[in-house]
């Protein structure tokens, strides 16, 4: 066995990763309720803090550093488009022309743009965790179809870019590039590469339709390929991530992690028993990291051992 593919299974089978996938994935479904749920802006920016921190301990940030600029305009665009838009509410902060900026309009866009960026770092970590493997394990006994058909969308972008950038570089010893030359020349070269790409993933489109249908997919019950079970460290956790989410999901019925803006604004600064839901909050997003802590902190504990 190879140094890389040792490395990546070891990797895959310590910390949180380590737990069963339906423990994982319930995890994530939480996570991303509790983010659309809670409508305030200090819940949201704790909880951006905290899934980055997630993607750090899982990959270093090599995820978020990819997809930095896009996190970064489609947190601003709803920032400054949505004072521009919306004009209700009581504050004018001042005019852009004829229209008035208002207070209420710009926190509301603030909450939209941290919603939108914990879902979107979320989702980055989700990908790092949940691998096709493990998703094929949740569903393929009840839904093999959609299982196929749901993992294939999900590594459909990625698989299409890297495919691409492959072409690109072929394509380039050529003398064919979309980067240099008249515009009509690139946008040619631009066709071209694009009809490689199409042609090369439906050829392999039809491999893997052929392939599957001679194993017999879907067909009857699947076996699979590693059998996951439930351990006791998966049932605290799954325990653990039930009681913080009811907890979270019943502050939010309460109204303690949702900012009142309309028609009166509420204050941003937390009071009374928000505290408390914030704490919980915290907790039940920050489960990944907690576990990567713990397993750090013991690995280098039995290192100043050996």
């Amino acid at each position: 066995m190879s140094g890389s593919i040792r490395q990546t299974i070891v990797k895959n089978n310590r910390g949180f990763r380590s737990f069963h996938p339906f423990v994982c994935f319930l995890y994530y479904i939480g996570a991303a309720a509790l983010v659309m749920l809670s409508k305030h802006p200090v819940f949201l920016f704790v909880g951006a803090i905290i899934l980055i921190g997630v993607n750090i301990s899982l990959d270093r940030g090599k995820a978020i550093r990819q997809w930095w600029k896009m996190l970064l305009f489609v947190s601003m665009f709803f920032i400054i488009i949505n004072p521009l838009i919306n004009h209700r509410g009581t504050y004018i902060l001042f005019y852009l022309g004829q229209n008035p900026i208002m207070l209420e309009a710009v926190i509301q866009g603030v909450i939209f743009s941290l919603s939108l960026l914990c879902l979107m770092i979320l989702f980055a970590s989700y990908n790092l965790v949940i691998t096709a493997n493990k998703f094929l394990f949740l569903f393929s006994k009840w839904l093999p179809q959609w299982a196929l058909l749901a993992m294939l969308a999900m590594r459909f972008v990625p698989l299409l870019k890297r495919r691409l950038q492959e072409i690109q570089q072929v394509q380039k010893g050529r003398g064919l590039s979309v980067a240099e030359g008249p515009l009509k020349l690139r946008a040619k070269n631009g066709v071209q590469l694009v009809q490689i790409l199409l042609t090369w993933s439906l050829e392999e489109a039809i491999q893997t339709a052929d392939s599957m249908i001679a194993r017999g997919y879907g067909v009857k019950k699947r076996s699979r390929y590693t059998p996951y079970q439930m351990h006791s460290k998966d049932w605290l956790a799954l325990g653990f991530i039930v009681i913080l989410g009811s907890i979270s999901i019943f502050g939010w019925y309460l109204g303690d992690n949702v900012l009142a803006i309309n028609p009166i604004l509420e204050t941003v600064r937390l009071i009374g028993r928000e505290w408390f839901f914030l704490i919980i909050f915290m907790l039940y997003i920050s489960f990944p990291l907690i576990i990567e802590g713990r397993e750090a902190l013991r690995w280098h504990y039995w290192k100043r051992k050996i």
